[in-house]
C-alpha cells in the first residue's frame, strides 16, 4: 500500500514535467490548467509504547572548605603585616570586610563565595605590593631627608668614612626591598636610618663644642686685650693667637679632631694670658702706687715741721727699702702658671689669686678712696701713720690682695698731706720796708720762696697760729716757709 501510493506520486510527478516542457516550446503560452492533485491515502498512525518520566539528579555544590578560607585569610594577614593597615586603613578595612562577607556567603552560595575568596586574595596581594612601596617610598624619604642633613654639616668632608657607611647601607636596603626580602630589608633600613642619625648628632655636637671653644677663647683673648696683655703677658697672648689661628685652620680644612686638640690649647693659653696679665697689670699699678708713695713719704721724712706751740721740729728721715729688705716684694704673676685654668673654669679678673691673708693685718676703715684727715688734730704723729700704712700695703701687695694694698697706700698718702702742710722747708724773717714792705703776696713771690705770689694761702696755714689776720703782719716774725 504505501510502494502504491508512491508510484501514484512519482507517476503525477512526471507528467507534470512532460506538460512544462512541452508548454515551454509553443510560441504563444496557453492557459494553465490546474493540475488535479490527489489526495493522499489516509494513513493510520502506529501505535506508540507509553514511557515513564527520567528524574535528573542535581549534584549540591561542595562546601567552603578550611583551605578556601585560611588561603583569603592569609593573604589579608600579608597584607597587614607589611603594615597595610597604617599607610591604606580604609582600603585594608574594605579588605576585611569583603573576606568577612565571602565566608558568610559561603554558606549559602559555595560557589560564589570560592570566587569572592579569590577576589580577596587578588585584593590583598596588591594591597600588600602597594604598602611595599609605600614602605619603600618612606624610607627613602626618611633616609633622603637624613642625607640633606648630613650634608648640610658636611658629613662627607669631616666623616667621609662614617658617611660612605650609611650610603653602603642605604643600597643593601633598598637592594633588599627589590627582592621582596620583608624582614631584612626592614632590619637594615632602620639599621641605616639609626647609623645616619647617630652620625648627625655626634658630628653636629663637635662642631657645636668647636664653636664653644672658639667662643670662649675669643672672649677670653677680649679679657686679655683689654689688660694690655700685649704689655703684660705678650709671650701668652702669643700663643694663644697662634693656638686659636691653627684651630680656625684645621676646622676648615675638615679636621675635627686636631681642631679640637689645637682650640683647647688655645683656650688655655688665652686663659693664662687673660689671667696673668690682669695680675701683672694689677700689680704693675700697685707698685706705681706703692713706689710713689714711699717716696713721698721719704720725701715728708726729711721735712722740719711747727707744732702745736709753733716749734720747728727736726726732720726724721726714713728709707723705705729697709721694710722691703726684710719684706722683699713677690711677683705674684708667677704662681698663675700653677693654677689649674682647665677649659671650663676661669677665675673673674678681680678676684684675688691667692685668697689666703692670714698674714695681711687687720683691715682698718676707709670712707673712700679719698681719705680726708683733719689738718687741725696736731696731737697725732701722722708721719708714723703713714709709714705704717705703707707697710701694711706692702704687706698686702706680696699677698695678691692687690685692691687692698691700693687703698692702704692711698690712705698713707692722704696722711702725708697733712703732714707736709705742717712742714718747714726754711724759715723767713718778715722785714719792714718804707716801700714795698713785706706782705705774704710779696713774700711768696720772692724767688727762694714760690716765685709766685698766688701761693701766700700755703704760708698763711702753716702759720695760722702765729698769724691770725693774713693781711696783718709783724716785722720779726719768723715764718715756717711749707715746701713748694
Amino acid at each position: 500500500m504505501t510502494i502504491s501510493r508512491s508510484l501514484r506520486i512519482l507517476i503525477a510527478a512526471l507528467s507534470v514535467s512532460l506538460v512544462l516542457i512541452f508548454a515551454g516550446c509553443k510560441t504563444t503560452p496557453e492557459p494553465e490548467e490546474t493540475p488535479a492533485v490527489e489526495e493522499p491515502a489516509e494513513t493510520t498512525p502506529e501505535p506508540q509504547t507509553e514511557t515513564e518520566p527520567v528524574e535528573v539528579e542535581v549534584r549540591a555544590p561542595d562546601p567552603l572548605s578550611e583551605l578556601d578560607i585560611n588561603t583569603a585569610r592569609d593573604a589579608v594577614q600579608r597584607a597587614n603585616l607589611i603594615g597595610a593597615n597604617s599607610y591604606y586603613p580604609s582600603e585594608y578595612r574594605g579588605l576585611v570586610a569583603q573576606l568577612n562577607a565571602a565566608i558568610t556567603l559561603g554558606d549559602t552560595d559555595p560557589d560564589a563565595a570560592r570566587s569572592e575568596l579569590l577576589t580577596v586574595i587578588d585584593n590583598a596581594n596588591k594591597l600588600y605590593d602597594k604598602t611595599l612601596l609605600a614602605r619603600k617610598q618612606e624610607y627613602e624619604d626618611k633616609f633622603y631627608r637624613g642625607d640633606d642633613a648630613l650634608n648640610e654639616i658636611d658629613a662627607d668632608k669631616f666623616a667621609p668614612d662614617e658617611y660612605a657607611g650609611t650610603q653602603k647601607l642605604a643600597l643593601e636596603t633598598v637592594r633588599l626591598f627589590d627582592a621582596g626580602q620583608l624582614s631584612a630589608s626592614q632590619v637594615k633600613a632602620d639599621e641605616t636610618l639609626a647609623a645616619q642619625s647617630r652620625l648627625h648628632y655626634n658630628l653636629s655636637e663637635n662642631i657645636r663644642y668647636i664653636g664653644i671653644l672658639r667662643r670662649d677663647t675669643e672672649n677670653y683673648l677680649g679679657d686679655a686685650e683689654d689688660n694690655e696683655a700685649f704689655i703684660y703677658a705678650p709671650d701668652e697672648l702669643a700663643a694663644a693667637n697662634e693656638y686659636y689661628l691653627d684651630g680656625i685652620s684645621a676646622f676648615r680644612s675638615y679636621d675635627i679632631n686636631e681642631s679640637a686638640a689645637l682650640l683647647t690649647e688655645a683656650k688655655r693659653q688665652s686663659v693664662l694670658a687673660a689671667r696673668t696679665s690682669a695680675v701683672r697689670k694689677q700689680q704693675s699699678e700697685t707698685d706705681v702706687l706703692m713706689s710713689e708713695t714711699q717716696k713721698r713719704i721719704e720725701a715728708a721724712s726729711r721735712l722740719r715741721t711747727l707744732n702745736a706751740e709753733g716749734t720747728v721740729n727736726e726732720a726724721r728721715p726714713w728709707d723705705g727699702e729697709e721694710f722691703l729688705s726684710t719684706n722683699p716684694l713677690i711677683d705674684r704673676s708667677k704662681e698663675v702658671e700653677a693654677v689649674d685654668i682647665e677649659d671650663a673654669q676661669l677665675r673673674a679678673l678681680n678676684e684675688p689669686i691667692n685668697d689666703n691673708s692670714e698674714d695681711v693685718p687687720e683691715d682698718i676703715p676707709i670712707k673712700d678712696s679719698d681719705t680726708q684727715v683733719n689738718a687741725d688734730e696736731q696731737n697725732t704723729d701722722y708721719l708714723a701713720f703713714a709709714q705704717t700704712l705703707w707697710e701694711k700695703g706692702v704687706t698686702a701687695r706680696n699677698a695678691g690682695q692687690f685692691d687692698l694694698a691700693k687703698d692702704y697706700f692711698r690712705q698713707a698718702d692722704a696722711y702725708i698731706d697733712v703732714y707736709e702742710a705742717n712742714a718747714v722747708s726754711q724759715t723767713y724773717t718778715v722785714v719792714y720796708r718804707d716801700v714795698a714792705t713785706d706782705c705774704l703776696w710779696r713774700i711768696s713771690n720772692r724767688e727762694e720762696i714760690f716765685d709766685n705770689p698766688y701761693l701766700w694761702p700755703k704760708i698763711w696755714r702753716a702759720n695760722r697760729r702765729i698769724i691770725q689776720n693774713p693781711d696783718l703782719i709783724y716785722p720779726g716774725q719768723i715764718l715756717a716757709i711749707p715746701p713748694k
